[in-house]
């Protein structure tokens, strides 16, 4: 898992008159299943030109064997820096598989498309709290990490007395429950830290009911508008299986997340209202470099032609270019168009799942954009 500052660590690293080598490709099992991620790096390698290959051939054989002998530590997407003269040697492990697969052979390391990430991917705080012990974990992209556990130790445990003990035992209970509430201000004190390290907009709160029932008690409002979801998970376990009970949360919250935003687009893009649909018009303000954020079916195509000279693409068939007269060629997929030109104007993407979600966008015009004015 990587973060903001780990690309912009990558990005300031001085190579001198060195080339990185910058790779992205699929190796999730399907691939792995009879090598063909290593046939398609080695039809990466040939796709480029020669002079480049000279300059990181060093590079290219070491990841090669790299890609032989670690196969079985693959998840699905893998990202590699490598620079052999300046020992540089990054690799991310990625559990999914929407990047564009690629080698890019330049001075500095191509991290564009994970900024894109960061930007266009929710990540989400998890805390799993009791009443003496707190874990913390992210989860993004599909994967999860633990990052902090709060252990109270000074947390007294029950006893129960009856009869003349009545009285002490309702004193015994105060105590305990004073001690409670600190623990569980220390875990809000630490889990509001991560929340703002990490850049985190949406949590989810684990554990026993009665703890998260005082938890929300005093937990800040702030803190609070966060929360997408409850859940009841066992405090030892594991990541896996941390995971597997957050997922469903997730799917459910990002699937309305969705349905949200295409009611949204649909509505402003019918009343004028800075919002379009359609692949043209969506291309027409891309150019124009006017679009917010780019709405997308996720595994879907439009074919169409992109001007050889000036870059202007339509789905309409055109024999010459509408801007400068120029050469059309045909295209498989101008919606990869839109998304390269709404990475390189900095507008987020929203990638639309759902198969209900996908067909009505589709039937919409395949593509929509809110517009910045």
């Amino acid at each position: 898992m990587f973060e903001r500052k780990d690309l912009v660590a990558l990005e300031k690293f001085n190579t001198g008159e060195n080339y990185v080598l910058s790779l992205f490709l699929n190796v999730s099992p399907q691939e792995r299943k009879r090598g063909g991620y290593l046939s398609k790096f080695k039809n990466l390698v040939k796709s480029l030109p020669e002079e480049k290959i000279s300059l990181v051939k060093e590079d290219i054989d070491k990841i090669e064997r790299f890609l032989q002998g670690e196969r079985e530590s693959f998840k699905k997407f893998l990202v590699l820096y490598s620079c052999i003269k300046k020992d540089l040697w990054v690799r991310y492990d990625l559990n999914m598989e929407e990047l564009k697969e690629e080698i890019i052979i330049d001075k500095t390391p191509y991290t564009s498309p994970l900024f894109d990430l960061l930007d266009n991917y929710q990540k989400y705080g998890l805390l799993l709290v009791d009443k003496r012990n707190a874990r913390v974990f992210l989860v993004f992209l599909g994967d999860i990490e633990e990052y902090a556990v709060v252990i109270s130790d000074d947390v007294p445990g029950k006893h129960k007395k009856g009869g003349w003990f009545a009285l002490a035992e309702k004193r015994y209970e105060r105590h305990i429950e004073y001690h409670v509430k600190m623990h569980l201000k220390e875990v809000i004190d630490k889990f509001d830290d991560f929340l703002k390290e990490k850049e985190i907009r949406r949590i989810i709160i684990a554990g026993p009911d009665e703890a998260i029932s005082e938890l929300m008690l005093i937990l800040p409002q702030e803190i609070k508008q966060k929360i997408i979801g409850r859940t009841y998970i066992e405090k030892h376990a594991s990541k896996e299986e941390v995971l597997q009970k957050v997922n469903p949360i997730i799917d459910s919250y990002e699937k309305m997340k969705e349905s949200m935003t295409l009611s949204e687009l649909i509505t402003r893009s019918r009343k004028n209202n800075n919002a379009v649909l359609g692949i043209d018009d969506v291309l027409k303000y891309l150019r124009d470099k006017r679009v917010l954020k780019l709405v997308v079916p996720r595994d879907y195509a439009i074919e169409g032609k992109v001007c050889s000279s000036c870059g202007f693409a339509t789905k309409q068939d055109v024999d010459c270019c509408k801007e400068c007269g120029g050469c059309v060629m045909k295209v498989q997929n101008l919606i990869e168009k839109a998304t390269e030109l709404a990475i390189q104007n900095s507008a987020l993407i929203e990638f639309i799942k759902d198969e209900k979600e996908k067909k009505q966008l589709i039937e919409e015009g395949g593509i929509g954009a809110f517009l910045r004015y």
